[in-house]
């Protein structure tokens, strides 16, 4: 039943408990227990919760704009802006899973296999910083554009020995998710960086990675993922440990080549 829920989240759990046990092939009680093992009170308040949960996920920066008539908080926005987003990033880095953590650091370090990047709209900019970040440290790194035709290029070339690192928030961009879904149909490792609400591409991936996006509104915030991108780097750099540093020597050498001849 949990893996019917997780399949379709959090629409599966907006119908009738006779629904929701049918397309699990369990019995009315079952969906009752499981409710109960999760803490609610009956079916009706996980609805509720999901359907909060569901208008959450959808709202954008007009749903989300302040209120600027009402008085609120008169403290400066920057130091505003230092609560809240700081909040986040802390919540964040401690809410990450550390053995899906460990496991991203392990695909990102197999130099056995290709890593592929890509992300939404917006979030395209944190798998491009993450992508020059892994080039510098190891080969066969690839990043690609949020343009459909790139992404339809690079399923050719995908296999099980792949790796997928995808960047979806709320809204959850729909191109996206279906080629991370594409992706792991070619057997690819896909790791989703996502908001806790959970990009659909979810129940597709091999590591999950969720983040904070409560941010002063009307936006939400991607510094969170930012940090966790991060600390995914000095992940990676802990890994490869010493021989590392004779890669970044050489680039540094193969840089300072290239500056002398302009």
């Amino acid at each position: 039943m949990a893996q019917t829920l997780l399949s379709d989240y959090p629409s599966a759990g907006l119908q009738p408990v006779a629904g929701l046990a049918k397309a699990a092939g369990v019995s009315g009680p079952t969906v009752v227990r499981l409710v109960a093992k999760l803490g609610f009170a009956d079916y009706a308040e996980l609805r509720s919760r999901l359907r909060a949960e569901l208008s959450e996920r959808t709202a954008g920066p007009v749903q989300r704009y302040p209120d600027t008539t009402a008085r609120g908080d008169a403290s400066p926005t920057l130091r505003r802006f230092q609560r809240i987003v700081g909040t986040a990033v802390t919540a964040s880095l401690r809410g990450i899973d550390a053995v899906e953590f460990d496991a991203a650091v392990g695909l990102c370090t197999d130099l056995q296999r290709g890593v592929v990047l890509t992300g939404g709209r917006v979030s395209t900019v944190h798998a491009l910083y993450l992508a020059r970040s892994l080039s510098l440290l190891r080969p066969d790194v690839r990043f690609l554009e949020a343009e459909r035709a790139a992404r339809a290029a690079a399923l050719l070339d995908l296999t099980a020995e792949s790796v997928v690192v995808v960047f979806d928030y709320r809204r959850y961009d729909d191109e996206v998710v279906e080629f991370g879904r594409a992706a792991a149909s070619a057997g690819a490792s896909v790791v989703l960086f996502t908001d806790t609400y959970l990009s659909p591409l979810a129940a597709s991936a091999s590591v999950l990675l969720t983040s904070s996006v409560d941010g002063p509104p009307p936006f939400i915030t991607l510094t969170p993922a930012l940090a966790i991108v991060e600390a995914l780097v000095a992940g990676v750099v802990e890994r490869f440990g010493a021989p590392l540093r004779r890669r970044l020597q050489r680039f540094d050498a193969l840089n300072a080549d290239l500056s002398s001849k302009r």
